[in-house]
């Protein structure tokens, strides 16, 4: 771990608004936030300052998502309502909405930058695929076992979709079948879940105290490890891009930084005083803090804060807000 208590490299003050997830735009320079009482705010990385607020509602925004093969923003909020923003410069003009009606805390997520999958509104551990181009549900993958419970969380890797469920049980789907299953009991309420960009590896956690590692060896997964952190609950678990470091967002208001390839902690980061909502890392280059890998964690204190830790150029500086 750090000999020095690692400190953020900037603070964004989001004023009343509680920041509930981020997502970088690298190709612009930008930081999009979706809150929790519905604003989607557009912040400037390379002059720190927040550049425009779009309401897109009365709702809590779950997720946000870039479509740049139509110059789209993406996001879903707390009641299903998964809306399509068309981008100019900072500006975002809503131009359709499909009102899935599954209330809950499943992100969805994008496939072949085709479809949207997302959780059912009938059954709760079925998933449902929506076509970008004209909004329509096309498919649904069932498991037809109603033992698995809530659908928590929904990770997509090249054709791989991987499924992790209240039961505490992941099911990766190729094509069209169920091609594995597998168990966690330890995690108890399986709530976070991520996967490397070669399917060799992932990771998943929940409301125990209690992070597994996993193999994914000829699509079955084997050679799991636990490892135990302090204070029970993760929220959120987010893999850089480049496969060296894992961020786990803690219930005990602080974020966990672990070494992908051996799982060790190498950071606690705990400027976070009335906890963490997401974190994120950027997946190219940043042109004002010249690294391709800031992490961006939401506070529930109304702040972002901006991390520049793990980086060949990276210092550990004093903390600016803003």
């Amino acid at each position: 771990m750090f000999k020095t208590i690692p400190a953020p490299v900037y603070t964004y003050k989001c004023d009343e608004y509680i920041p509930n997830c981020l997502l970088f735009d690298s190709i612009n320079q930008l930081l999009y936030t979706g809150t929790q009482t519905g604003e989607i705010l557009t912040w400037n990385l390379e002059t720190n300052r927040q550049k425009s607020k779009t309401k897109a509602g009365k709702q809590c925004i779950l997720k946000l998502e870039l479509l740049t093969t139509k110059n789209l923003l993406i996001s879903q909020n707390k009641l299903g309502e998964i809306q399509f923003w068309l981008i100019n410069k900072y500006n975002l003009s809503n131009i359709h909405t499909i009102t899935t009606q599954v209330i809950g805390f499943c992100k969805f997520v994008l496939y072949d930058n085709d479809l949207i999958l997302c959780k059912s509104d009938k059954e709760k551990y079925v998933m449902n695929f929506f076509s970008i181009h004209n909004y329509e549900k096309v498919k649904t993958f069932n498991p037809n076992d109603s033992t698995l419970g809530d659908l928590m969380v929904i990770k997509c890797v090249k054709n791989y979709i991987f499924c992790a469920y209240e039961s505490c049980k992941i099911i990766i789907w190729l094509e069209d079948k169920i091609d594995e299953t597998a168990e966690f009991p330890d995690v108890e309420c399986l709530m976070a879940l991520d996967i490397d960009s070669n399917i060799t590896k992932g990771v998943c956690a929940g409301s125990s105290d209690t992070i597994y590692s996993f193999q994914v060896i000829n699509n079955k997964i084997c050679l799991k490890k636990s490892i135990k952190i302090t204070n029970p609950g993760i929220s959120e678990l987010c893999l850089r891009s480049d496969n060296k470091l894992i961020a786990a967002v803690c219930w005990d208001f602080n974020v966990r930084i672990f070494s992908w390839k051996t799982m060790k902690l190498l950071a606690l980061l705990d400027s976070h005083s009335n906890g963490v909502l997401d974190v994120t890392f950027s997946k190219s280059l940043i042109t004002f803090w010249k690294t391709e890998y800031l992490l961006a964690i939401a506070c529930k204190d109304c702040k972002i804060t901006l991390w520049n830790i793990y980086n060949d150029k990276s210092n550990i500086i004093t903390n600016k807000i803003i």
